[in-house]
């Protein structure tokens, strides 16, 4: 007879790593398991990089706590030989449509699946919402926002009793796009599950972010230059549209890439984001590029481009930077995460454009505009939640390590492990 004693958690991506994040969660002594994201990573040639896998027949279910490529980028390779039920909110289903179909285009070749499986992965979905408790099997779980990008999640699986919390990717501060984390609905935990990407460092306070970006703005506008914003797809380019459409500053805005298709996708899932009056304001004020004819307008005189990609590894603002950047009138203003090996990594460290050894004349600025927690943010959802154990993913092995040794400095009876991929832990009760 199978021992139901506690939980164990079985780390298939995310440890000593950040992204690539996919948790199994199921029952002491069965096989059987709840997956929580199953996602990709890149490696330094930007080849694909997946997490494991556990074998698909003993899924229960899917739960994908948003739509993020490093979330979902291997879920579909559950859907070549099995069909299990995922669990997300609207928007993750939408945008995950997106986020797949743009990966095959790029890295297909490298995908042991294809556009059959996605489409399998997409019809399977249950859509979730926040608040909501679903029985899986005998197992509940129940879901909260996680205040990382709308849609996100922060799932509660409770197995026999036995209260297990993923966070996904989250937030504990109030943004123009997002509300903070639902932590006072969670209640108390036995095992937490946290990410701990910025788990050893501070973000500045979001007003001085925000201030600084327009002040930025205002001196090159006022030198007559253009200003480029690569912005991620997904949440990081409308909380930017957000601040630009918060304040009149006279001169045209561009928004180009994806942004344009997920800005849509959030409109028509307002009751997800925090502001949507301002969002609505921006998608009505600002000049969505639909070409070339677009493009090449775009740069040429003095104004503002919000365009993706974040990272500058391709998208129109790659095309952007490179008409811009000799310039030393624009400026090139980097507001997403810049991933060691891509341009934007090699323009703040060697200053140097993309494909060439010449300089970069135009203003280079990076400011910190994440949607994680920092250090402080997640020790805060350990004190709402009072865990009696910790798992420690979605973090660098150094990060993570620092973290741990916060936590049990000001929780010493709470037992801390940091994770390791392929690796299975054990909760007993």
């Amino acid at each position: 007879m199978a021992s139901r004693e506690g939980v164990y958690i079985k780390v298939l991506g995310g440890g000593k790593e950040v992204g690539r994040l996919s948790v199994l969660v199921g029952r002491l002594g069965e096989e059987n398991g709840i997956l929580v994201d199953a996602g990709v990573n890149f490696d330094e040639e930007d080849k694909p990089v997946f997490a494991a896998t556990h074998p698909p027949r003993y899924i229960r279910a899917i739960i994908l706590s948003h739509a993020h490529l490093d979330h979902i980028g291997t879920a579909p390779m559950y859907y070549i030989s099995e069909s299990p039920k995922t669990y997300a909110t609207r928007p993750t289903a939408r945008m995950a449509k997106l986020m797949l179909e743009d990966f095959l285009k790029l890295n297909g070749y490298y995908s042991p699946y294809e556009h059959y499986e996605v489409k399998r992965l997409l019809e399977s979905i249950e859509y979730v919402r926040y608040g909501q408790r679903v029985d899986i099997d005998g197992v509940e779980a129940a879901f909260y926002s996680a205040g990382h990008i709308p849609g996100s999640m922060f799932t509660v699986i409770e197995i026999d009793g036995v209260r297990v919390g993923v966070t996904g990717d989250i937030n504990t501060i109030e943004t123009k796009l997002m509300k903070p984390a639902q932590l006072g609905l969670i209640g108390k935990l036995d095992v937490l599950v946290t990410e701990a990407t910025y788990g050893s460092s501070l973000h500045p306070p979001r007003y001085n972010a925000e201030k600084r970006l327009l002040a930025i703005i205002e001196d090159v506008l006022d030198r007559g230059g253009t200003v480029l914003i690569p912005a991620f797809s997904i949440a990081r380019g409308q909380e930017i549209m957000m601040i630009l459409a918060e304040h009149d500053l006279g001169v045209p805005v561009y928004v180009d890439g994806m942004i344009r298709q997920v800005t849509e996708i959030f409109l028509e899932n307002s009751e997800y984001i925090n502001n949507p009056h301002l969002l609505r304001k921006a998608y009505n004020e600002f000049i969505f590029v639909k070409g070339w004819r677009d493009r090449n307008k775009a740069w040429k005189k003095p104004g503002i481009i919000v365009a993706s990609a974040g990272m500058l590894k391709g998208g129109p603002s790659l095309y952007y930077l490179k008409r811009i950047g000799g310039n030393p009138r624009n400026a090139v203003v980097l507001v997403s995460f810049q991933a060691p090996g891509s341009v934007g990594r090699r323009l703040l460290e060697e200053g140097l454009m993309p494909s060439s050894e010449e300089p970069l004349r135009a203003r280079l600025e990076w400011l910190d505009f994440s949607s994680h927690a920092d250090s402080n943010g997640l020790l805060s959802i350990i004190d709402a939640t009072r865990p009696d154990k910790v798992l420690v993913v979605h973090s660098e092995h150094d990060v993570a390590e620092e973290f741990a040794s916060r936590i049990k400095s000001l929780w010493p009876d709470v037992v801390v492990d940091v994770a390791e991929n392929n690796n299975e832990y054990k909760y007993t009760v």
